[in-house]
């Protein structure tokens, strides 16, 4: 549409929402639809409210645009000392995302007459149980994420794991049926050993509780 401006898109993870420089204008992302996995015990988990944050401007001179991004993360609930994880997108959403991007910028830098009807819908490629854990997301943390509630759809829907920003965040390109087998016997295998060690320190407890009672008893 304006093949004499330059336009570039970097990952900058200080971005802060409504906190812009003179120039530059905001486009947040909601609703969009990705899968986490954790690094440390290999849990995944869909989530339907990711939300992606965009800083831009237009340096109308140089003709030159820039675009900054940031993904916000959520952290696994099975973990005792969880990581914030960065969110996995199909290709078809992040293909949506970047449209709705483009629409932002003409609207924003170009002033076209962009209706919010234009913006594209973000596809929900998995089933989603339960409510949106707030508690382990980082958008919500930061007061940014709002909606309490994930989205539901049909399961059994084919996802291929993609990146925003290949070079920034790399992603498997497919996930196999060997993977995923893998997936559940480390996840499996991270729960029976937290069971042991509750069963261990509970154990332990009642061992000190019983010592002390009998020394009380003997006194």
């Amino acid at each position: 549409m304006k093949p004499g401006d330059t336009w570039t898109l970097k990952a900058d993870y200080n971005l802060q929402s409504n906190d812009l420089d003179p120039g530059w204008k905001q486009f947040l992302q909601q609703h969009a639809f990705a899968r986490f996995q954790c690094s440390q015990c290999w849990h995944m988990w869909h989530s339907a409210q990711v939300n992606i944050l965009f800083h831009m401007h237009l340096d109308r001179k140089q003709r030159r645009g820039q675009v900054k991004m940031k993904i916000f993360r959520q952290e696994c609930k099975k973990c005792l000392v969880p990581k914030l994880e960065l969110p996995e997108f199909s290709q078809e959403n992040v293909e949506r995302v970047l449209e709705n991007l483009m629409l932002k910028i003409r609207g924003k830098c170009y002033r076209e007459a962009i209706s919010p009807n234009n913006l594209s819908k973000i596809i929900v490629e998995a089933q989603i149980m339960g409510p949106h854990d707030s508690s382990h997301c980082e958008a919500c943390q930061l007061g940014i994420c709002y909606v309490k509630y994930e989205a539901q759809a049909p399961a059994n829907t084919f996802f291929r794991a993609v990146s925003l920003f290949p070079r920034s965040f790399p992603a498997h390109e497919e996930w196999s049926e060997a993977e995923m087998g893998s997936s559940r016997n480390v996840g499996s295998s991270c729960d029976w050993r937290r069971c042991c060690c509750y069963i261990c320190c509970l154990v332990i407890f009642l061992a000190v509780l019983i010592f002390v009672l009998l020394y009380l008893k003997t006194k």
